[in-house]
């Protein structure tokens, strides 16, 4: 007898549902690094993962400034792991950090015994193109020359870092670069004048000038790594001088990427700081750390790591750096009210002590920091969701009034999880510029937070429909924002 198959009656074919991306995870951030490290294999590849500080010791070196930066990335709480990111290190290509402006002194030994008597000194000590007068500079209660050494340092916190280098006194330039120097001279103010033979010595001293940054540039880096390992935002080693910074802020501005930078001089916020606030270019983030560069490089890695810590699929995750506390890192010895003040209108970010409890100050010059973040991650998903709306509908998605609204749907998706999270917030349209129906988008608003409309498909031009591209779709959403100061006034009667 014969069998005939059960097709000629019931025929099935089963068909996988198609899959779509993953969002883009804004907390993975990199780490441009002009070391060499001790594993060639990341050379190699041209870039290595990491996601806890062990790795990094095991393929840059316990001893590398590398190492000490993914120490601080790794060391907040939370940090990068919590938003489910890592740490992404890129070995540079001959890179090499620009050099501060030094004076050195002679051999002090001998002098010791002079400079310990001075209760009146006095000394010019001009910083590029900024001239500081030291006057009544006393050292009759020192005994070193550590000690000589911050006398002369407290009135240059911010300017330069007086240190102790065998027996001599060095004077390093918070700036770098050919344009950082340093050069001592008499100040004619009176008192006793430290430039002379029995003190500093001045005339037998070396002055060293500062250099440029040089080898593969920030944004042949980026051009170069960008195409084989993903990540949302960057830091570097390198220290960098102000043309440089400029050039990576410009090449950053036109992508989806946000850069973090560290500078050491307090004339860097009226300086480089308020050229790029000034610029627009709101993707780099300045942080003004006084102590020197090497500790401002570390105070930025810690920065970052606290920072991308947001998982924005949780509920009420979204946060500000304001107030926050940096583990590995003390609070900034060299802010006065004066820069605290003008750093908020430049847009550099800072870390200071408020009566003795540490906390960051995200500034608002340059806009904040969380909101660019936010907004970053933001566009990820909303790329990623409509993307995946497309391409995991196994028939076509028609040009209809249904399919466009299942469209803004999967993009609607993404805005409430944006509520949820915190980063956006229902809440009062104060912009006169609205779009759609003016009621309904003021009602959403107030009552969800954001408001999605696309032009009806009838009025959409014939020529976009033949290339089968949807209508615009305009979406608004309202800042939840955050408060960060509050004045309180209370009123008592007796």
């Amino acid at each position: 007898m014969t069998t005939l198959p059960l097709s000629n009656v019931i025929n099935v074919s089963i068909t996988n549902t198609p899959t779509g991306l993953t969002t883009p995870n804004v907390n993975s951030i990199a780490l441009f690094s002009n070391e060499t490290p001790v594993n060639n294999s990341v050379s190699l590849a041209g870039y290595a993962t990491y996601v806890s500080y062990q790795q990094v010791v095991s393929d840059w070196g316990v001893n590398s400034v590398t190492a000490q930066m993914a120490a601080n990335v790794f060391g907040q709480s939370p940090n990068i792991l919590a938003g489910d990111g890592q740490l992404v290190i890129i070995p540079m290509l001959s890179a090499v950090s620009a050099t501060p402006g030094l004076f050195t002194t002679p051999s002090l030994t001998a002098n010791l015994a002079s400079l310990i008597l001075v209760n009146n000194g006095n000394l010019k000590v001009t910083l590029g193109t900024t001239v500081v007068n030291l006057s009544n500079l006393n050292f009759t209660a020192c005994t070193t020359l550590a000690q000589v050494a911050s006398v002369l340092q407290a009135p240059l916190v911010g300017l330069c870092t007086v240190s102790v280098s065998g027996s001599a006194i060095v004077f390093t330039s918070n700036k770098v670069g050919t344009a950082a120097s340093v050069a001592l001279a008499v100040y004619a103010g009176g008192g006793t004048d430290l430039t002379g033979a029995s003190y500093l010595n001045t005339s037998s001293g070396t002055t060293t000038a500062g250099v440029n940054s040089s080898g593969e540039t920030i944004a042949s880096c980026i051009s170069r790594s960008l195409p084989i390992i993903f990540y949302a935002a960057f830091m570097t080693n390198v220290n960098l001088e102000d043309t440089a910074i400029s050039a990576a802020a410009t090449a950053v501005q036109a992508q989806d990427l946000m850069f973090f930078h560290h500078v050491s001089a307090v004339g860097d916020v009226a300086g480089i700081a308020t050229t790029i606030s000034q610029a627009s270019e709101y993707k780099t983030r300045l942080k003004l750390y006084t102590t020197g560069q090497a500790a401002a490089n570390l105070m930025k890695a810690a920065w970052m790591g606290r920072e991308f810590s947001t998982n924005y699929t949780g509920n009420n995750t979204c946060g500000t750096m304001n107030l926050q506390q940096l583990a590995n890192v003390v609070p900034d010895p060299g802010i006065t009210q004066t820069i605290y003040n003008a750093a908020n209108l430049a847009g550099v970010d800072i870390y200071v002590s408020y009566f003795g409890v540490a906390g960051c100050y995200a500034t608002q010059g340059n806009n904040y920091d969380d909101v660019i973040y936010g907004e970053l991650a933001l566009k990820f998903a909303l790329e990623t969701n409509g993307f995946n709306y497309l391409a995991t509908t196994s028939t076509k998605v028609p040009q209809t009034e249904p399919a466009m609204t299942g469209y803004k749907n999967s993009l609607a998706q993404v805005m409430n999880q944006f509520v949820v999270n915190g980063f956006l917030a229902p809440g009062t349209w104060t912009s006169p510029d609205t779009f759609g129906n003016q009621q309904l988008f003021l009602t959403n608003i107030t009552n969800k937070g954001y408001y999605i409309y696309s032009q009806p498909i009838g009025l959409q031009p014939q020529s976009q429909r033949a290339q089968r591209i949807a209508p615009l779709v305009q979406i608004a959403a309202k800042l939840a924002g955050a408060i960060q100061s509050s004045t309180i006034q209370v009123l008592i009667n007796a």
